[in-house]
């Protein structure tokens, strides 16, 4: 009793807590030391190089491909490309976005330094060709790989380069004679030895994650790269993957003039547009199309500080579900004549009510950026017993500002003449009641009526 008083002393206590103390936070320090250690950024020198993909070993086995009149790849070739491509897709977030927004300006008397660096440049020019890679049948049936691409570059220091990407940037085409502005933020496989006074007449070799292009449609020209919808996926709620795309399509959007002066889409395209099981919108993704539609819910959607925000330019963006007249469409075993779309904008028309009770009808120019899918308010009971939401597909398309489209005002009368309109309406029942009492007088006839008139 006399040992377990002495420990339990209120001194000894305090020690104890001290001590305790010290040793939380020593442990702290540790954790939190060893992740800023596991965090820290890796070169892309000293991460390529840890897959056995270093600067010299690369430029070694790609010195064949530069060589070549027309652009092929071998079995191994064409898996030294995918390895690339698969080994920075399986990089950190982090790693990532911190090499590319590194990179430097493509510049000739510094490339053979960037290919050795295993540095990021920033490659802008014309693509001139654009040729489809097939996997080889032994890489397939082993690595499930699919097709890659490579475009070749006109840069604009006159310098021409090939550059292997994974895709090509929806709506850009497999052909030759291209005329199309892309930039690409690449790693420099191969550059080439320069001898002077002679034409070098070997392409430089790079490969990047992908492509991007601004092609000369109003959403192109707004500053929309096309290169960004690769990561839209059809059929499913806005995904992380897509967040770029989605905020930088917002972005773009905001340079946007007002509703132009186009013919509503019409019915046949927007049966295609709605229906989940059509192309119609994969193909015509980027376009713009003019509806006439109801807004019956306007929320304001809130974008959490970070790249996001900073993409957007903004800390919200709205929200309206619009319901669009349709010729009759049969939906399950119900029919109806509208159907919704979803419409994201960057402002609202002033007044324009807010709220999850909207009645306004409003014109949209909107950008076509994928099929949505979202839950319903309308409740299903699943076999376990639990409800969730009606899932539902619509098209999300995304613009500046709807136009709040006026409502018809009832006819106003001068002072003194409110009662006229009522007058009327007796009088006009009064004539009609007349007439109908002389044609029972004076008609005879027994036929009954048809059931339905016919027309000849």
């Amino acid at each position: 009793m006399k040992i377990m008083c002495q420990v339990y002393r209120p001194e000894n206590l305090q020690i104890f807590y001290v001590r305790m103390r010290s040793t939380i936070a020593l442990l702290l320090l540790f954790v939190l030391g060893v992740g800023t250690a596991s965090s820290a950024v890796q070169s892309p020198a000293e991460y390529f190089s840890t897959w056995g993909l270093s600067p010299a070993y690369v430029q070694k086995q790609t010195v064949a491909i530069a060589g070549r009149d027309e652009f092929s790849l071998s079995s191994a070739e064409f898996q030294l490309m995918v390895r690339m491509l698969d080994r920075f897709q399986g990089a950190p977030n982090q790693w990532r976005q911190e090499w590319i927004n590194s990179s430097v300006e493509f510049r000739s008397g510094q490339a053979k330094q960037c290919q050795e660096q295993c540095r990021f440049v920033r490659m802008r020019g014309q693509i001139t060709k654009a040729v489809r890679l097939k996997a080889p049948d032994d890489v397939a049936m082993i690595t499930n790989s699919k097709d890659i691409f490579a475009v070749q570059f006109q840069l604009n220091n006159s310098e021409k380069a090939w550059l292997v990407v994974p895709d090509l940037p929806a709506g850009l085409l497999v052909e030759n004679n291209l005329d199309e502005i892309c930039e690409a933020s690449a790693i420099l496989l191969h550059v080439p030895d320069h001898v002077p006074n002679t034409q070098n007449e070997k392409q430089i070799l790079a490969v990047a994650p992908r492509l991007k292009w601004w092609p000369q449609t109003p959403f192109g020209r707004l500053g929309m790269d096309y290169g960004l919808f690769n990561s839209v996926e059809d059929g499913m709620p806005i995904q992380a993957s897509e967040a770029e795309a989605f905020y930088a399509s917002l972005s773009a959007s905001k340079s946007q003039k007002d509703i132009p002066d186009a013919p509503l889409l019409d019915d046949t395209s927007l049966v295609s547009l709605l229906n989940p099981a059509s192309d119609w919108l994969r193909l015509h993704r980027g376009e713009q199309i003019v509806l006439n539609g109801t807004a019956r819910r306007v929320t304001k959607v809130l974008v959490e500080a970070g790249r996001d925000q900073d993409i957007l330019g903004n800390d919200h963006y709205w929200e309206i579900f619009v319901f669009v007249a349709t010729p009759l469409l049969q939906i399950g075993e119900e029919f109806q004549d509208t159907y919704p779309l979803v419409f994201c904008c960057t402002e609202l028309p002033q007044g324009l009510p807010i709220g999850e009770q909207v009645n306004e009808p409003i014109q949209i120019a909107g950008f076509i950026f994928k099929r949505y899918r979202y839950l319903t308010q309308r409740l299903i009971r699943q076999r376990n017993g639990a409800r969730a939401g009606q899932p539902q597909e619509s098209p999300l398309l995304i613009g500046k500002i709807p136009f709040w489209l006026p409502v018809r005002q009832p006819l106003q009368f001068p002072g003194g003449m409110t009662w006229l309109p009522v007058l009327t309406a007796l009088a006009l029942v009064g004539w009609i009641v007349k007439g109908f009492c002389q044609s029972r007088r004076r008609s005879r006839l027994r036929d009954t009526l048809p059931d339905q008139i016919q027309l000849p």
